[in-house]
C-alpha cells in the first residue's frame, strides 16, 4: 500500500477524516491535503513522526512502500507455462506488548513475515496452544491482525491475557467484557467494562505455515 492508502485505512479505523486528523495530530491541514494531491515523497521526518505517534505505528510502516514488496509463486508452474507472481508485503511479527511502548516498536517485534497483498493487516503473530480449536486455529499457526484498540462484540481479537499475546472472541455489554476461547476446556474470562484488559487488534486471517511450505 502507498502511504495515503495506509492513512485512509488508519483514519477509517479511528473514525476520523482529514481535517480531524490535522486538528488532533497537530499537522497542518494543507500538508495532509498535499499528501493526496502532490505525493508523499518529500514528507518531512518530523511529520512522519507525528503521524506514527498519533496512529501508534512505526515510521517505517508509513513511509516504506514498494521497497518492502516481494513476489512468490502461488502454484508450481507447468512446463512451458508462465505463472503470474502475486505480490506480498512484509509485516512485523509481534511476540509481546510491552506497556508504555508503541505496539509495533522493535522491542515487541520477533521478526517479519511475508503477507499476501490481498490480506489487509498491520502485524502477525504465531499462535500458541489449543484455545481456538473450533476455528481450526492451531498451535504454530500464523495469525494476521489489524491494529485497533477495540473490536465489535462477537469478533475475534488479539489480546494480552495473563501477560501473553493470544486470541479470544470478545463479547460485550454495558457492564462486562467476556473473553471466550473456542475450546470448552477453557473457562471464559469476565471483566468489567473499562477494566485492565488490552485489545491489540482484530484477527482477520490465519495460515498454517506447514501447509504453506508443502
Amino acid at each position: 500500500m502507498t502511504m495515503t492508502e495506509k492513512l485512509d485505512v488508519l483514519m477509517e479505523e479511528r473514525g476520523i477524516n482529514r481535517s480531524q486528523l490535522a486538528r488532533l495530530s497537530g499537522i497542518p491541514y494543507m500538508t495532509i491535503v498535499n499528501f493526496y494531491e502532490k505525493g508523499t515523497e518529500n514528507t518531512k521526518r518530523s511529520t512522519l513522526v507525528k503521524l506514527s505517534q498519533f496512529f501508534d505505528v512505526t515510521v517505517d510502516y508509513l513511509a516504506v512502500d514498494e521497497e518492502t514488496r516481494r513476489a512468490y509463486p502461488s502454484t508450481s508452474p507447468r512446463p512451458n507455462q508462465i505463472t503470474s507472481l502475486p505480490s506480498s508485503v512484509v509485516k512485523p511479527r509481534l511476540y509481546r506488548a510491552l506497556k508504555g511502548v508503541p505496539l509495533l516498536d522493535e522491542q515487541n517485534i520477533a521478526c517479519y513475515d511475508e503477507v499476501p497483498q490481498n490480506i489487509r493487516c498491520d502485524f502477525t503473530f504465531r499462535f500458541a496452544g489449543d484455545s481456538m480449536q473450533k476455528l481450526n486455529i492451531n498451535d504454530g499457526d500464523i495469525v494476521y491482525a489489524r491494529m485497533m484498540e477495540d473490536v465489535r462484540s462477537h469478533e475475534v481479537a488479539v489480546v494480552v491475557l495473563d501477560g501473553a499475546v493470544t486470541l479470544r472472541r470478545v463479547y460485550k455489554n454495558d457492564t462486562q467484557i467476556v473473553l471466550m476461547a473456542e475450546n470448552p476446556s477453557y473457562a471464559p474470562v469476565v471483566l468489567r467494562t473499562g477494566g485492565n484488559m488490552r485489545i491489540l487488534g482484530k484477527a482477520v486471517a490465519f495460515l498454517d505455515p506447514n501447509v504453506a511450505e508443502a
